[in-house]
């Protein structure tokens, strides 16, 4: 089985796992919100946002979309090792869905994860 890295590339289970060791801050085998800003987060503004925008990408359902829905969330975040049914999903974004459209865009993304 492979997973997509940061970069949309390939990336082996286990490769994957040892990513995940580095950043898991309360050994559990998952990245909790926390341990995810602090992987993507980088040394200047730059390199934050070229992260930032990677890992929004990350939660596309569809590549390309331009959005973050219930669906990519909870798709992404099983692979993190952490089940969300669609609701909790859905429920997840609202908070952070300036414009009502029920989907994360970049700039929304970015005023959640800043």
């Amino acid at each position: 089985m492979y997973f997509a890295s940061t970069t949309g590339e390939a990336m082996s289970r286990e490769d994957a796992e040892r990513v995940i060791g580095e950043f898991d801050g309360d050994g559990d085998g998952t990245l909790g919100f926390g341990d995810f800003v602090r992987m993507v987060d980088g040394g200047d503004g730059k390199e934050f946002d070229g992260d930032l925008r990677r890992a929004f990408e990350m939660f596309e359902e569809d590549k390309g979309e331009g959005c973050i829905t219930p669906r990519g969330l909870q798709r992404m975040l099983v692979r993190l090792g952490d089940r969300k049914s669609l609701d909790e999903c859905t429920a997840m974004i609202r908070p952070f869905d300036l414009d009502g459209d029920g989907v994360l865009d970049f700039p929304e993304f970015q005023r959640m994860m800043n």
